[in-house]
């Protein structure tokens, strides 16, 4: 019901950035599971990526796990900028496939 939910999500946190992005993307994530009906998994799932998805966490799915660890909360420079970008166009031919969640 709401992969194509969290496939946003993780492509957000997967890019990084700043605190308010990281904020912004986790209540875009809430907002959009509550928008498929499910208001208390929405809750749980920000609670989850608030506690889990530090920057801080040495973990495959941290804020900015795109990046070498420890990246912390620093803006995007326009060269990181452009090979998100880049990334994100390289695989816009599967971004039907994920955002329908089929394998």
């Amino acid at each position: 019901m709401w992969c194509a939910c969290c496939v946003d999500h993780d492509r957000a946190c997967w890019a990084g950035g700043t605190e308010e992005q990281r904020l912004a993307a986790d209540l875009k994530l809430k907002r959009c599971v509550e928008g498929v009906n499910q208001p208390e998994a929405a809750e749980a799932m920000l609670r989850g990526v608030r506690v889990g998805g530090s920057p801080y966490w040495p973990t495959s799915f941290r804020w900015g796990y795109g990046w070498p660890y420890f990246r912390g909360y620093r803006p995007l420079s326009p060269e990181e900028q452009a090979a998100v970008q880049a990334k994100l166009s390289d695989s816009e031919a599967k971004r039907v496939e994920i955002l329908t969640c089929k394998e």
